[in-house]
Order: C-alpha cells, then sequence, then structure tokens
C-alpha cells in the first residue's frame, strides 16, 4: 500500500474531523475496508483513488505520491486552468511521456 496515500488521508481525515464510518459512508463501502486501507493492509483501485480524491480534494496524483505536473520529464500545463485531471487521464500522460523519453533516447543512439 502507498505510504503516501495512508499519510495523507489520515491527515486530512484528521484535520477535517472525519471518521472512519463517515469516510466509509462518503466513499460506498464499509469501515473495515476503510481501516484495512489506513492500516495499508488494502491496495486501491484507480476508482477509489479517484473517489477519495474528490471526497478529500487531494489531487489523485499526490495520492499516488507523484508529482501534479511532472510526468517522465515533462511538463503538464492544462489549457483553461488547473483542472484537476483523473487517475486515467494521469496514466494516459504518462504513458505518452514515456514513450516520448524513449523516442528522444533512441534518437540518440541511432542519430535521427
Amino acid at each position: 500500500m502507498n505510504e503516501k496515500l495512508v499519510s495523507l488521508l489520515k491527515d486530512w481525515m484528521e484535520t477535517n474531523n472525519v471518521s472512519k464510518v463517515e469516510l466509509a459512508g462518503r466513499m460506498g463501502v464499509s469501515e473495515s475496508l476503510v481501516r484495512a486501507i489506513l492500516n495499508g493492509e488494502r491496495q486501491l483501485t484507480a476508482k477509489r483513488i479517484d473517489a477519495l480524491a474528490e471526497i478529500t480534494n487531494i489531487p489523485a496524483c499526490e495520492l499516488m505520491g507523484t508529482s501534479t505536473n511532472n510526468f517522465a520529464g515533462y511538463s503538464v500545463m492544462l489549457r483553461g486552468g488547473s483542472k484537476q485531471l483523473s487517475f486515467e487521464q494521469e496514466k494516459i500522460i504518462m504513458e505518452v511521456a514515456l514513450l516520448a523519453n524513449d523516442y528522444e533516447y533512441l534518437k540518440k543512439i541511432v542519430k535521427l
């Protein structure tokens, strides 16, 4: 389990005075699942990370322990403001950035 996510979630719960029962209700899951998540015993799906991001207003990429706008050495600037990316959108951007990174590396080797 991502220690960063657990730490951020516990801090958010404490700051906002949200109990495990209340968080479970907001997420639509059981309290035992929330307890397992907070104990690092359960992995979260992308869908649940997105739900937590929406509930806590913490960007999904931050919950996953990645930078909010730095993907494989590339900076991502969104048109139209600072809309929060979904987990799936971040995943797609990361894949594209990694492909671009591979391309740049291969270009140096092949000397295109």
